[in-house]
């Protein structure tokens, strides 16, 4: 440390902004911490964090190149002996201390950390404290000062002590925004492995997130290119008015989408949603930082309308459906639905109180108006469900 060195403290406030930012932005966090270091004339930062009651390691960032070739043994094994943990336990949370309060020359030379570790890698001194502790969990982030040179004192200290209650405050929201992180993932996934389509509006009608399933299920209803796209579908959709009008009313609608002939109709539900889970208007912020309701993690923190999406069970030929398709008479319609489910011609026109060779003339129309040379070739194109719109 040179003589007389002195703190720039007209570079903190660029310092603190790019600390804070990496809480947002983790990756950026061992470069924040690198500036802080050469900021205060160190040689090195090490962040390190456990779990006191699995022993299980939170973060470990190292900024100098002497503890990170030995990162790995540290935690597989020095971390465990490291007694400079003990100068986080005793000193308040925030406040800073040097391990020259705690440990003598004596100390040092007798202690296999110090002696098998930490000198041969080149640090010898150094000064930080506890920058979190809750629930067993311990974050302490010290600054090192290579063999050779002083340990933390005046000056030098005076400015760790400056910097540790706001370390303290960053590293808490670090945490925070980790386990908001881990939340969010667990309940995006969630949404994804769900057996239906999913998806959220906000009080404006407007798409916030639909999940893979409900996008193959309602693709052209919703309109929409990108998952998650915001805004209205560019030419409106016949769902538009239905996802405003729960909005509004907070009363939950079902509808059935395009039922056709031999496949399954689209079940939609539309249910209003609010911040403690029940109906009625939604409270909270739409801001970056309104959280999501404990009761439904992964659910968007704007929604005020959820819908969910399932295929329903095939719907039976109706005679309306027949004869929109081919054109049909009523009578080669009924024939058409008898035969679908599973009659003969014989007992058709014995249900018809008809002839069979009546019913033989509606056959061969039947045939004739959908384009198929026999009963069994009719009967498999009618029966696919990859058939287009009727």
């Amino acid at each position: 440390m040179a003589k007389g060195w002195r703190e720039k403290t007209d570079e903190r406030p660029a310092l603190l902004t790019e600390l804070y930012a990496s809480v947002l932005y983790p990756e950026r966090m061992g470069s924040a911490l690198a500036r802080i270091n050469r900021h205060l004339d160190c040689d090195g930062v090490h962040l390190v964090g456990w779990d006191e009651r699995t022993g299980q390691p939170l973060v470990s960032v190292v900024t100098d190149n002497h503890i990170a070739t030995a990162e790995k043994a540290y935690l597989e094994h020095y971390a465990a002996i490291d007694p400079r943990r003990e100068m986080g336990r005793h000193t308040p949370h925030g406040q800073a201390s040097a391990c020259h309060d705690f440990f003598d020359d004596r100390f040092v030379a007798h202690d296999e950390f110090y002696q098998d570790f930490l000198i041969p890698l080149g640090p010898r001194y150094i000064a930080g404290g506890s920058i979190h502790r809750s629930e067993g969990k311990q974050v302490h982030l010290v600054f090192n000062h290579l063999v050779g040179r002083p340990r933390f004192e005046g000056r030098k200290r005076q400015a760790i002590e400056a910097w540790l209650p706001q370390l303290a405050d960053w590293m808490d929201q670090v945490l925070k925004a980790e386990e908001l992180r881990q939340a969010a993932a667990f309940g995006e996934l969630a949404v994804e492995a769900m057996g239906c389509g999913v998806i959220f509006f906000d009080r404006a009608g407007r798409l916030l997130h639909a999940n893979r399933q409900a996008v193959a299920l309602l693709g052209p209803y919703l309109n929409r290119v990108n998952l998650g796209q915001s805004g209205r579908s560019p030419h409106g959709s016949n769902l538009d008015a239905l996802i405003e009008q729960v909005a509004r009313s907070r009363r939950s609608a079902e509808i059935v989408l395009d039922p056709h002939l031999g496949r399954p109709g689209v079940v939609v539900s539309i249910t209003p949603v609010s911040a403690d889970g029940s109906s009625g208007a939604v409270r909270g912020s739409a801001g970056l930082l309104a959280s999501a309701p404990p009761q439904f993690p992964g659910l968007h923190h704007r929604a005020s309308v959820v819908m969910t999406v399932k295929a329903g069970a095939p719907k039976s030929a109706t005679s309306r459906d027949l004869i929109a398709r081919w054109n049909l008479t009523p009578a080669e319609a009924a024939l058409a639905r008898a035969l679908l489910a599973g009659k003969s011609v014989a007992d058709h026109a014995a249900e018809k109180r008809v002839k069979v060779s009546t019913v033989r003339t509606h056959v061969r129309a039947l045939l004739e108006k959908s384009g198929c040379r026999s009963m069994r070739e009719w009967l498999a194109m009618t029966q696919r469900t990859d058939v287009a719109g009727y």
